[in-house]
């Protein structure tokens, strides 16, 4: 379930990409989670009940949940529009690496030698996208740090989820219906809301509904279902497959060639990774 809901969170960096085509980050994320929001009532009402949001939404964590997914979203978005996909996919996957330090700093879970190199390795892969080839700060790098922001946001989701238990369908629908909460008053004041009929062409549209289904959804119940019977260090390795199949995805689909800083990166990333699957 793990496995299925990265290669699906993948395919967003293609999706939102697009969408940012026609209108900016934070009227899209909200169009994501706004989507999402129509399809949870349905199933809401078409099971009656018997998927437990309504009794999910009144425990507090859920909505902290919500609220540390929705700082992530917004930063990645926001950094998305500043660079392209190939270095979203990148930055904005860094939570796994983070992962055993959020898990270390918060449930003082034990810092392995070889998650450390892991980390480091991850870092690097950062600094030889953000650093090299850039003239001097400004948007791109705004972009990327936005990005590695978005990775601790969801870092943080990560390891609060599986310390709250927050591991059932339920739960995770729920969830995404604090993060519409979170992301509207977001998308009044700093999105331009009064231009999204106008700029919502069909192509946009289509991202959009595909965003908030296939890519939220679905996926989050999957993610988090999964937490019920692996270690919150072995659900974040997985995310490996979010960078290659968004990488693989932004070559195919937009053109954008990986430079040779990017595959070092991501590269270095990749080793990272794979380390904290091969600990296992």
């Amino acid at each position: 379930m793990t496995a299925c809901a990265s290669l699906l969170w993948g395919t967003v960096f293609v999706a939102a990409d697009i969408g940012l085509r026609y209108t900016d980050a934070f009227v899209l994320v909200f169009l994501r989670f706004g989507l999402a929001s129509i399809v949870i009532s349905v199933l809401a009402l078409v099971f009656h009940g018997r998927l437990g949001i309504a009794h999910e939404l009144k425990k507090g964590s859920i909505w902290f949940l919500g609220f540390v997914d929705t700082v992530g979203f917004l930063l990645q978005y926001a950094g998305q529009s500043l660079t392209n996909a190939s270095d979203a996919t990148l930055l904005a996957n860094l939570a796994p690496v983070l992962v055993p330090l959020v898990a270390w700093r918060i449930s003082s879970e034990r810092i392995s030698r070889v998650q450390t190199i892991a980390m480091i390795l991850g870092l690097s892969g950062l600094f030889l996208i953000a650093i090299p080839s850039r003239g001097s700060f400004g948007g791109s790098v705004v972009g990327d740090l936005c990005l590695f922001g978005a990775s601790a946001s969801f870092a943080l989701f990560v390891v609060f989820s599986k310390r709250f238990r927050a591991v059932t369908a339920g739960s995770a629908l729920a969830v995404i219906l604090t993060i519409a909460v979170f992301v509207a008053p977001a998308a009044l004041t700093l999105g331009k809301v009064n231009m999204i009929f106008l700029h919502l062409n069909p192509a946009c549209l289509c991202a959009s509904v595909y965003m908030g289904v296939v890519c939220t959804v679905i996926p989050m119940v999957l993610y988090l279902r999964g937490l019920r019977s692996i270690s919150t260090s072995e659900s974040g390795t997985l995310l490996l497959l979010e960078v290659l199949s968004g990488l693989i995805l932004a070559v195919s689909f937009l053109g954008q060639i990986p430079t040779g800083y990017q595959m070092l990166a991501g590269s270095a990333i990749v080793a990272a990774l794979t380390l904290g699957v091969a600990i296992r």
